[in-house]
């Protein structure tokens, strides 16, 4: 039976392991969060921005922080991506659940830096959360966002696929960038394209503007469920079967000829 030692030692070890990489989620999702919806706040005293300005502002911080926090975490930055990799076996369960707090605190503290560096912009709720469009249903909006987050979640694990094939893709943060800034593009006006749910549940939590929140976490959530499990189950081909003593071809060394 464990004692209270041997759960302490294990705990420390624990968080040796992983310490960096929620430390890379935290910084990753602030910086993601902070400077993504900065793109969107208006300025100049124009009420509205367009939509390339956000659309190249998430896909370019994604870049950025692929690359420098990449190689300490994998840099996920968003809850849906992480259940992905815990569903695609690459991301063990508490591991997983680490990434999720670490992202949300991250995406907090990403928001507060904004609502202090803009206040003017930032303040008024709902300045910076995501809503459906007025024509858009909510459950539209629902399957809109894991449509969007399934594309994403798909392209990471075609990215994952080829590392464990011994193939990584040195242009696989440039290749997601450009993902999240088309996946904007694509939705950003039906219903915000949050596919991360830390992104839209930290300016509901600092405003307390929770119209429509579960649409940001059960769109992106499902679809990047789906999109994972087709990926392992479906799309990734099977390990060949070791052929039985039946299976050997007549020309094997069992064979005369």
């Amino acid at each position: 039976m464990p004692t209270d030692e041997t759960e302490s030692a294990g705990v420390a070890a624990w968080l040796r392991r992983w310490w960096r990489a929620l430390l890379a989620e935290l910084l990753a999702t602030a910086l993601l969060v902070w400077l993504g919806i900065a793109a969107m706040m208006p300025v100049l005293g124009k009420d509205k921005v367009m939509l390339a300005h956000p659309a190249m502002a998430f896909g370019f911080v994604v870049i950025g922080n692929a690359c420098a926090f990449g190689p300490a975490s994998g840099a996920h930055m968003n809850p849906a991506v992480t259940l992905a990799a815990l569903l695609y076996g690459r991301l063990g369960a508490l591991p997983a659940l680490g990434y999720t707090l670490a992202q949300l605190l991250g995406a907090v503290l990403g928001f507060g830096a904004l609502l202090t560096t803009t206040p003017s912009a930032a303040a008024a709720a709902p300045a910076g959360c995501t809503l459906p469009a007025p024509s858009v249903s909510a459950l539209g909006a629902a399957a809109i966002e894991a449509a969007l987050t399934a594309v994403l979640v798909l392209a990471c694990c075609g990215l994952w696929r080829a590392h464990d094939d011994a193939r990584p893709d040195p242009a696989a943060p440039i290749k997601l960038g450009l993902v999240v800034a088309g996946l904007v593009y694509a939705g950003g006006h039906a219903t915000g394209a949050s596919i991360n749910p830390a992104r839209s549940f930290a300016p509901a939590l600092l405003h307390g503007h929770w119209d429509y929140q579960w649409v940001y976490w059960a769109g992106p959530l499902g679809g990047a469920a789906l999109a994972a499990l087709l990926h392992r189950f479906v799309l990734t081909p099977r390990a060949p079967r070791a052929a039985a003593e039946h299976d050997i071809p007549l020309t094997d060394k069992h064979d005369p000829a």
